[in-house]
């Protein structure tokens, strides 16, 4: 298997496992899709929806039409700053603890991955992953 449809595969089984995860403890009504979402609000301030779709590497109409599912799930709100034509992403309380759990399970995973592979072999698979990242996004430049 190529190193990127290995990684596809990892990301979309982990993906995955944290949306069924998060469904069991009563977040309902979320794609994987929507749940993309979630780091990057968690990462950043002041994102846009257009600075999101930019991020995924999707179209701002589909971005849209996730942001408004969040938002009718009260996970998320948009605002209007001033001066600004476009509305800015907010996590709600509801979003804020979907995340914590989230990173709760990834946190759990995590450990349980330590276990099978070994504590100092998975971390040198994140500083290898890492450092590809770093390497493919300095070719997008």
């Amino acid at each position: 298997m190529s190193i990127c449809f290995l990684s596809l595969e990892t990301s979309k089984v982990f993906n995955q496992l944290i949306l069924n995860h998060l469904s069991k403890e009563g977040y309902q009504g979320l794609s994987v899709s929507n749940l993309l979402i979630f780091p990057y609000l968690e990462n950043e301030n002041d994102l846009s929806i257009s600075k999101l779709a930019k991020k995924l590497n999707q179209s701002r109409q589909a971005t849209h039409k996730s942001i408004n599912r969040l938002c009718e799930l009260s996970y998320i709100t948009l605002n209007q700053e001033k001066n600004k034509k476009e509305k800015i992403i907010n996590l709600d309380k509801k979003g804020k603890a979907l995340l914590e759990e989230a990173n709760f399970f990834i946190e759990s995973l995590q450990n349980q991955l330590k276990k099978v592979v070994g504590k100092k072999e998975l971390f040198d698979f994140i500083q290898n992953q890492n450092i590809i990242f770093d390497y493919l996004n300095s070719k997008l430049d």
